[in-house]
């Protein structure tokens, strides 16, 4: 029965495990990421392997996450704040990055940059806070991103390691089965072979943006109703930019909080912020289940 050191956290409310990367194939990532994730153990929406030295972060299916990004922007700090050399080795983080600090009320505001799996270019991050709660944005450097109408109140929009299929108006109410109705748009749009398609219901209600996000990572085979999506807060972003002037969006996430996504231009390259609060969940180690022993329930 493995053990895995894991901390989790709550990006809005996108319940985030990540271990440390001790250089596993990505099969076997997905696979312990697939037992972390169930409710029996840890439970979680997703889960992403970090190499703290390197900075590095690869999704469990290789796909692109803003969430878990921001998460490892509050690990960095939550390192440098709040663990002591002797934590660092229990925990499996560098001695280099383990400080003997303690605990202060406020910190000054940090920026790292790592790379994460599916995005092209390095992701900036800058974290206001301190334990356990942060304020991260994760700042992006944006390629030219599809953005297609596939049909009545539909629009599809391709981002580094993740698409998102955005569903507004009358004719995309909430469904009463998300799990089934999401299956049967991807399937309809053939985004079955994709590396993670998200589904989004959304809407504008009184001037405040509300979405609902039903996210699908292939090679991890999980399936989440998510209580945040940052990647997808973003494609909505880009969706009503693209038809409007407007480049400041806040965008209320199903875990009740907001993400704020910012468009600009910074020497001459078009950008992105996703900004919003991450949590510090728990940490310590898990002993998992061995994969012949162990049935993952059916999702939906």
């Amino acid at each position: 029965m493995p053990a895995l050191t894991f901390s989790k956290w709550s990006p809005g409310g996108n319940t985030t495990l990540l271990f440390p990367d001790s250089g596993q194939r990505p099969a076997e990532q997905a696979r312990l990421a697939s037992l972390a994730l169930d409710p029996a153990t840890l439970g979680g929406e997703q889960a992403g392997f970090v190499h703290l030295t390197q900075g590095r972060l690869r999704m469990a299916g290789g796909e692109f996450c803003v969430n878990a990004s921001r998460a490892v922007g509050a690990l960095l700090a939550y390192t440098d704040q709040c663990v002591t050399p002797e934590q660092g080795v229990l925990e499996g983080l560098a001695a280099g990055l383990a400080q003997p600090t303690h605990c202060a009320a406020e910190y000054p505001e940090r920026t790292d940059e790592i790379h994460v799996s599916g995005w092209n270019s390095p992701v900036r991050l800058r974290t206001r806070g301190s334990a356990p709660l942060w304020q991260v944005e994760a700042l992006l450097r944006l390629p030219i991103c599809s953005i297609t109408t596939v049909e009545q109140g539909a629009h599809l929009v391709r981002l580094p390691g993740i698409c998102h299929l955005l569903l507004g108006g009358p004719a995309h109410s909430l469904p009463e089965d998300c799990y089934a109705a999401a299956a049967q748009m991807r399937q309809r749009h053939h985004l079955e072979n994709e590396p993670a398609a998200g589904v989004i219901w959304w809407r504008e209600c009184q001037g405040q943006l509300e979405m609902l996000p039903l996210v699908h990572v292939r090679d991890a085979g999980t399936t989440f109703l998510e209580n945040a999506c940052g990647s997808g807060a973003l494609a909505l972003a880009l969706r009503l930019a693209r038809s409007g002037t407007r480049r400041a969006f806040s965008i209320m996430q199903p875990g009740g909080s907001a993400l704020d996504v910012r468009l600009f231009t910074e020497n001459g390259a078009e950008m992105a912020g996703v900004d919003g609060p991450v949590a510090l969940v728990a940490r310590g180690k898990v002993w998992l289940p061995e994969p012949e022993a162990y049935t993952r329930p059916r999702q939906g």
